[in-house]
């Protein structure tokens, strides 16, 4: 989580404490039982319509991923039998996320439909550009739709994202659009990521998107190796426009997600300082190339591959004793050197149960 401002609002939608909201699950993985997973990060296709130069799959800065094909979608019938899995093992929850661009995916209405049709909660990461038409009037009853849109002025945006000069004014018109048509309840959220070249503009845009109807803006740093030299030159300045935001444009109505600040604590840490990695029962990822992997920080990474869907279900997969047992092997200690978005949660939970049951009424 990030820095918590006294003006900024208490109720935020990245509580690392939603993993305690859970107390099935909990007494499941405390008594070595296996149940589905709470929450599935489901990647239907590697196609994006942006070229975004800091994109983790399209060029990786940090060197974990293996080959990732651009042209990869998981096939139709594929995607009709996974979320019909997800409908009988008990999933709860699906964000829709790249790879790509969620919104290309040829059969992306019938997707939506069927995953709200089943119960499951819904939400999306997305750009923002196809945003329009049947699409936002199904992920209008989504949970919450968060857009990367990390630019408060065209020129920006398109030098970024190496796209057409307009294609903002599209977006934001986009965001307002839907702003309006959404269902009350669900979260609008606006994905900020820092870099150098978008830096002077996190004001700004805070004051931008809050006009346009979004409920709230995250701030994130871009992930380097060099973290803190990369960002050094201009730290300072993006943090003091960052506590303006907070002190100016957060109500009740709109808030301000300071992760950029703890970025450089918790991203920046890339050796697990434990063995039990909890939050692999709680969550998986299913990318566009058919495979399931323990989490989406190890999407397209060949040693986290918890198995194929183009072989098997991804019911009889989840619950197959070769599984089982792979993830009764698993030691974060080992196999986690890397960036983590799961760490703070998984620090939590290390602690959590390895409390001594003896004395936890003694609060």
């Amino acid at each position: 989580m990030g820095r918590m401002d006294p003006m900024a609002n208490e109720a935020t939608p990245y509580s690392n404490l939603k993993i305690f909201a859970h107390p099935d699950q909990l007494e499941a993985i405390q008594n070595g039982i296996r149940t589905a997973p709470v929450y599935i990060r489901l990647k239907p296709t590697n196609v994006c319509n942006h070229r975004c130069f800091y994109c983790s799959y399209a060029d990786d800065v940090l060197g974990l991923r293996d080959d990732v094909k651009a042209q990869d979608s998981i096939p139709w019938d594929k995607m009709q039998e996974i979320i019909s899995d997800f409908r009988e093992m008990g999933v709860k929850a699906v964000t829709l996320s790249g790879g790509g661009e969620p919104l290309t995916y040829p059969q992306i209405e019938p997707t939506l439909e069927l995953i709200l049709q089943s119960g499951i909660d819904l939400s999306i990461i997305t750009n923002g550009q196809l945003l329009t038409d049947r699409k936002a009037e199904l992920l209008a009853r989504a949970k919450w739709v968060r857009i990367s849109a990390d630019a408060a002025a065209a020129e920006t945006y398109s030098a970024m994202r190496n796209i057409s000069l307009n294609s903002f004014a599209k977006v934001c018109g986009n965001i307002e659009k839907f702003a309006a048509l959404k269902n009350p309840a669900c979260e609008l959220g606006i994905n900020f990521v820092i870099n150098h070249q978008n830096q002077s503009e996190v004001y700004a845009a805070a004051a931008l998107f809050k006009s346009l109807g979004a409920s709230h803006i995250k701030y994130t740093a871009r992930i380097t190796k060099d973290l803190d030299d990369y960002h050094q030159p201009f730290q300072a300045q993006v943090i003091g426009q960052i506590h303006r935001a907070i002190q100016e444009l957060a109500d009740d109505k709109f808030s301000i997600i300071n992760k950029y600040e703890d970025d450089f604590g918790l991203c920046a840490e890339f050796h697990r300082k434990y063995r039990k990695c909890y939050l692999k029962e709680f969550v998986s990822c299913i990318a566009a190339d058919s495979k399931v992997y323990f989490c989406h920080d190890k999407a397209y990474v060949s040693s986290g591959i918890v198995g194929d869907l183009s072989k098997t279900s991804f019911k009889e997969l989840w619950f197959s004793p070769e599984v089982e047992e792979r993830y009764k092997s698993f030691d974060a200690e080992k196999e986690c050197d890397h960036h983590c978005v799961y760490d703070d949660r998984n620090l939590l939970l290390n602690n959590f149960f390895s409390l001594n049951r003896n004395h936890i009424n003694f609060i």
